[in-house]
């Protein structure tokens, strides 16, 4: 591996102070939106906010994670240079377990259920709170340990930290296999991240409308998750390369490939969108129709559906296809940042008509709130990325393609 390579291997990312306290100024107008919110008396509005970015991010953050763990079970190679980054999403996961516990607190806002007689011991306030507490936390830890060895493999024997991350330095386990562990971890991490988030989807998105019932439907909040961290990934990607001149890493080819798996995830979200309504139409159950009715001809669901698909799938399938988007950082990034607005709009027509109904009130309170929560998720990785390798560089994978030149 050449000098340059190696160089650009260990470079740090460290932005300008100034981004760091614009994003920590965004959480705290964040914070104290939803705060004063609830002072005055707006509790539908603070609390519908809150339960929304909640749902949106923790699928953002734990998709990130699994996108690099899917680049180590299937031994992909075009997407090593992207995993760090994409690990980065981690650094929010502290949070996503605390505002779920804030979550029970407005339970009576964020947990409108009209529990029908069958459903009434699944959703219990008390086994809702235990299924959410041990399927997350167990999610967590298992990306902990992922993290502990993606990053001591880089950093082991190094002396790179001091004081608090000083373990990561230690060579105390220098002849460790972490390929092997990181296979094995990223092979539960894949199993518990589909049943968490399923769980997590059934609880707080699907189980807001009562008699609705979806065995797609985690599957389909997960795939959306999934590709909202990809668009975001291609984002920050995009903004790396051009601001550290990562672009002897982080090529063309990368971006060219991820946007592929763009365009793929986008069909297969509108499949599994389209296929949990099938069985609804064909076996007959009008019962379930009222949650679909809702949002398909009913204003201002209507509208925001289309906006949605529009976003999400159209927009992505058209523009993709011609290869120049796919390599054109800014082409990409745009289409990117569409599809990832469109997905948190579409969190918003899944959530809001089932507890708000008809009142739409996503205002300048609304706005704020989920001001706070991209502002604290983007200084978590800007922290992150300041602290830690910005590549694994010491991954075979990664290291072989480089040796030989190869950058695809």
């Amino acid at each position: 591996m050449s000098s340059d390579i190696s160089k650009t291997l260990d470079q740090k990312v460290v932005f300008p102070k100034v981004v760091e306290y614009s994003l920590l100024g965004g959480f705290f107008l964040g914070v104290i939106t939803f705060i004063s919110s609830l002072a005055l008396g707006h509790q539908d509005a603070a609390w519908s906010a809150f339960h929304l970015n909640f749902v949106f991010w923790a699928g953002i953050t734990h998709g990130g994670v699994i996108f690099a763990c899917a680049m180590r079970i299937t031994s992909s190679s075009w997407g090593r240079s992207l995993m760090r980054i994409s690990e980065s999403f981690a650094a929010f996961l502290p949070f996503v377990f605390i505002f779920l516990l804030i979550l029970f607190l407005g339970r009576e806002y964020t947990m409108p259920y009209t529990v029908l007689e069958y459903k009434q011991k699944w959703l219990s306030t008390p086994l809702v709170f235990f299924r959410s507490i041990i399927s997350i936390g167990l999610l967590h830890i298992l990306i902990y340990l992922y993290l502990y060895n993606s990053i001591k493999q880089d950093c082991v024997g190094t002396k790179r930290f001091t004081g608090f991350f000083a373990f990561l330095s230690s060579d105390d386990e220098k002849e460790k296999d972490y390929d092997s562990n990181l296979y094995k971890l990223s092979v539960a991490l894949a199993f518990i991240y589909a049943l968490s988030m399923s769980f997590l989807s059934w609880d707080f998105v699907m189980s807001l409308h009562p008699h609705f019932y979806s065995t797609l439907f985690g599957v389909y909040y997960f795939v959306a998750s999934l590709l909202g961290a990809l668009g975001l990934l291609i984002i920050l990607s995009s903004i790396l390369t051009n601001r550290f001149n990562l672009d002897k890493i982080i090529t063309e080819h990368q971006f060219y490939d991820a946007a592929k798996i763009m365009f793929g995830l986008s069909v297969f979200w509108l499949y599994t969108f389209y296929s949990q309504f099938l069985p609804i139409w064909y076996a007959n159950m009008p019962e379930e129709t009222g949650f679909i009715g809702m949002r398909v001809f009913e204003q201002p669901w209507k509208s925001l559906s289309w906006v949605t698909v529009t976003a999400v799938f159209v927009i992505p399938f058209v523009t993709l296809i011609p290869r120049t988007t796919k390599i054109v950082k800014p082409a990409l990034a745009t289409i990117a940042a569409i599809s990832f607005l469109g997905l948190f709009l579409e969190k918003i027509v899944l959530i809001y008509p089932s507890i708000t109904h008809n009142h739409f009130h996503f205002g300048i309170e609304s706005i704020l709130i989920s001001l706070g929560f991209l502002s604290l998720f983007l200084l978590c990785v800007v922290r992150f990325l300041r602290y830690f390798p910005i590549f694994v560089s010491k991954d075979q994978y990664l290291i072989k393609k480089l040796s030989k030149g190869d950058n695809h």
